[in-house]
């Protein structure tokens, strides 16, 4: 990581991470946060000896508990993974008893309540009203990028 500046590590196991994503039934997911929380504390303890500022977080998508991952960041990309997600206005609290691991407590991390957004971009042309309409009601936020194109972006709240 040292020349990167970041790493991560994110749950690709077969079936379940395959072209159509689905989750794997609870009891598994409490098996792969284990792991998670494992390298989690293992880059905590090496990225602490190197001595410099870093980013080390568990972004566990409630949802879709597949696409959660350890990321780690250090110099220059600490700012940007910072600002990855949008913090959730909605208070949440987070689900301890869905993810409870043995020997381990998650109430040692803090966990924070984050929107994750799926951002679409079409030049308006291209769209008919309907299409249009059908975008901005499921949007959290829209806007124009500088080529003149419109964004919407699409929330779902995750832990």
């Amino acid at each position: 990581m040292h020349s990167s500046q970041r790493d991560y590590v994110k749950v690709t196991i077969d079936p379940w991470y395959r072209l159509v994503r689905r989750n794997p039934p609870l009891w598994y997911n409490q098996l792969i946060l284990k792991a998670l929380v494992e390298i989690y504390l293992n880059w905590h303890k090496t990225l602490q000896e190197w001595g410099e500022p870093f980013y080390l977080k568990i972004w566990l998508f409630d949802h879709h508990f597949i696409n959660s991952q350890v990321v780690a960041a250090t110099g220059d990309w600490i700012v940007g993974y910072n600002n990855t997600f949008t913090k959730s206005n909605e208070a949440r609290a987070f689900p301890f008893e869905k993810y409870k691991i043995n020997n381990f407590s998650l109430e040692n991390f803090q966990w924070e309540l984050h929107a994750q957004e799926n951002y679409f971009s079409e030049k308006i042309d291209q769209l008919s009203e309907v299409e249009i309409n059908k975008i901005k009601q499921k949007a959290y936020r829209s806007g124009f990028l500088q080529n003149g194109n419109r964004y919407f972006g699409r929330c779902i709240i995750e832990g």
